[in-house]
């Protein structure tokens, strides 16, 4: 089983990256024998979606690969203006949608608020169809300064529990998905 963990922050100190961390962390303890891996595009440079016919950077074809080919997928987002990271966007404009069928993900959506987390992990649901991924229907929502303080400390020991159960259900899903 491969697992992918994306981080979609761009921001220095994000706090999604934080979150994801934790993720990577327990995916890596719980899972030895899975192959885990980590995209966080504030680190990992992925060249804008230009059109299939170009041609793109090593490190994108890296990140295309990793995203078709990891059945289990943690998806971070940070909410901007109500909206997913357009970064999350750009990565999956380069996959094959056909590549990435029976896949499954979960969702963590890390914002300054609790106003629009919810359309995020819609708008994340979204693109997961279209890519045919299965999507876990409990996402973990983090806000700001309650949750977390502004220099990434937890400020709410559920969270990580909350982080470990989404990771769960989500390889359970891989496990119990439908097969063809």
């Amino acid at each position: 089983m491969k697992i992918l963990v994306i981080c979609g922050s761009l921001r220095k100190n994000s706090l999604t990256r934080v979150l994801t961390d934790l993720v990577y962390a327990y995916a890596q303890e719980k899972y030895p024998n899975a192959q885990v891996e980590y995209i966080d595009v504030g680190k990992y440079p992925i060249d804008n979606f230009r059109g299939y016919e170009e041609e793109y950077s090593p490190k994108t074809k890296e990140a295309t690969d990793l995203v078709e080919n990891s059945e289990v997928l943690i998806i971070g987002s940070p909410v901007y203006n109500g909206l997913l990271s357009s970064q999350i966007k750009n990565l999956f404009e380069h996959a094959n949608y056909k590549a990435t069928e029976g896949h499954v993900a979960g969702f963590i959506c890390q914002s300054s608020g609790t106003i629009s987390s919810l359309q995020v992990q819609g708008q994340l649901t979204a693109l997961m169809t279209y890519f045919r991924i299965i999507s876990n229907p409990r996402a973990v929502f983090s806000f700001r300064d309650k949750h977390i303080d502004r220099q990434g400390k937890l400020l709410d020991e559920k969270v990580p529990e909350r982080i470990r159960q989404l990771v769960d259900e989500t390889v359970a899903l891989f496990y119990n998905r439908p097969k063809e």
